[in-house]
């Protein structure tokens, strides 16, 4: 009889840390968001010294999935390859400077934008030859490939003879532009700050600014439900300050208030 009850006792005891193991494990347990980027691209997202991934986007990402409840998994990937990364599942969203576009827009959904963002062409300091696009005619400019500044040049090249060299990482251009091997870059609008900030007796942002195009979290198309609850949750972080204060702690300014949604893309 004492046997018996001991094996009963046994059993109990078996099954209550069961069922506590399995409380535990779900009260624990939070959906993970998989996010692609191209982890080359300074200051938005970038290697540090210890080859931890740092950066205003990743910052943003890991506030938003905070405020989603979820934890986050980064994805590193080229930029030729990252919006098919998206499309066969590799990653749930994109949130790496994605610009938003019309021509983006037919393939895939994006959040509300969350900074300020537009093509800018970078010079030496004190040049003041470029005024507008016409007065790349001639001259060698860099870019990333695939972006959208590698767009917008290929598209003033049908009017005008430019001398348009791509690069895989956008480092590469500025490296390429300080060793002379190109005339003038064309980049996102932060990133830009970031060099000039770094080096400005080698680099300027000229006053010419080519197209608006803000930016985004990139979502794929049947995934709505997500992108509602991406953009409350950047909603909060928004009216919160964190959006703010993350901009400031990256690119020492606010770029992601009082944005201009008005798209003026070139593709």
């Amino acid at each position: 009889m004492k046997k018996n009850i001991l094996i009963l006792v046994a059993l109990l005891l078996s099954a209550l840390f069961m069922f506590a193991g399995c409380g535990a494990s779900s009260a624990s347990s939070n959906e993970t968001l998989v996010v692609g980027v191209d982890d080359s691209y300074p200051p938005m997202e970038y290697r540090d010294e210890n080859n931890e991934l740092v950066g205003f986007d990743v910052a943003m990402a890991k506030a938003l999935v905070e405020k989603m409840d979820m934890d986050i998994e980064f994805k590193s990937t080229a930029w030729d390859g990252i919006f098919q990364g998206l499309e066969t599942q590799s990653y749930d969203v994109i949130i790496s400077s994605v610009s938003i576009t019309p021509k983006r827009m037919e393939t895939f959904i994006f959040s509300d934008p969350y900074l300020a963002n537009g093509q800018v062409i970078v010079v030496k300091p004190g040049d003041a030859s470029v005024q507008k696009p016409e007065d790349l005619e001639g001259k060698s400019v860099g870019v990333q490939i695939g972006t959208t500044a590698d767009t917008a040049v290929e598209k003033y090249m049908e009017d005008i003879e430019i001398n348009l060299i791509k690069y895989d990482e956008i480092i590469q251009t500025f490296s390429a532009m300080k060793a002379g091997y190109v005339d003038y870059i064309v980049v996102d609008y932060p990133v830009a700050i970031e060099y000039v900030g770094n080096d400005p007796d080698s680099f300027e942002i000229s006053s010419t600014q080519l197209t608006n195009e803000p930016i985004g979290v990139c979502i794929r198309k049947d995934d709505t439900e997500l992108q509602s609850k991406i953009n409350a949750a950047l909603a909060e972080l928004r009216e919160e300050g964190t959006l703010k204060e993350i901009s400031i702690e990256w690119l020492k300014d606010d770029y992601t208030s009082n944005i201009d949604t008005e798209l003026n893309v070139i593709e």
